[in-house]
């Protein structure tokens, strides 16, 4: 999907640099002077929105890979509370439900987080007595607002990201209605010599030329046929 955004951008712009360089042509009259500098307006539109989107899918990546290592940070401190919990002395029913966590989402995984500190809390002395590090806790709050401000970067990036492609598609569609308007107005224009129109249709043309299978030169076949031939030899 993305690249074929891209492909119309550069089909776009490349556009709209054959209508500036024959602007002679299309500035003839000021409608078509108007149609012309819309289309310029459509192609720096869509960079803006594009450079937006590019920052959007780094803010992502920034996002996912703090995820990533405060969702093992946090892991990793529940299961030294949990290994640690066997050697400390209290009631059988606060340590009979300290279990090391297995697969779950995020939310499951912040809520059994924020629910161990809760009970461990109140003992948090006779667990560093076992070998528990003094700070643990306090490093595991600071990890779980470090995880919820990601998250919520990532959905903010994700949201900008999809706004700019709603635009982007918008202004696309508006660029495309006035590149037909500027080439059917070049066809009727005498003074739009053939080779302009040309160069606005190629311009125009998006992605690369596909080739028909009739059309493939057969010196295509040589290099191949070389390789045959010095195997042979």
């Amino acid at each position: 999907m993305r690249t074929r955004v891209l492909r119309r951008h550069d089909a776009h712009v490349r556009t709209s640099g054959v209508c500036n360089e024959h602007s002679e042509i299309f500035d003839a009259t000021p409608g078509v002077h108007k149609r012309r500098t819309a289309l310029a307006a459509c192609v720096a539109n869509a960079d803006r929105r594009l450079a937006f989107q590019e920052r959007s899918i780094e803010e992502q990546r920034a996002a996912a890979e703090t995820l990533r290592v405060t969702r093992h940070a946090l892991r990793d401190a529940a299961k030294a509370i949990v290994k640690i919990g066997k050697f400390v002395t209290l009631d059988e029913t606060t340590m009979a439900t300290m279990q090391i966590l297995g697969s779950v989402s995020d939310d499951e995984l912040l809520a059994y987080m924020r629910g161990l500190i809760g009970r461990v809390g109140p003992y948090i002395d006779a667990f560093v007595a076992e070998g528990l590090t003094p700070d643990l806790l306090k490093n595991m709050e600071n990890q779980i607002q470090r995880f919820v401000a990601a998250k919520r970067d990532y959905a903010a990036a994700r949201l900008a990201f999809t706004a700019a492609s709603e635009s982007i598609h918008e202004t696309q569609a508006a660029a495309d209605t006035i590149v037909e308007a500027l080439e059917a107005i070049a066809v009727i224009t005498p003074a739009a010599r053939p080779e302009v129109l040309t160069k606005l249709r190629m311009a125009k043309r998006v992605g690369p030329r596909v080739v028909a299978h009739s059309e493939k030169p057969a010196l295509s076949l040589i290099p191949a046929q070389i390789a045959v031939d010095d195997e042979a030899a």
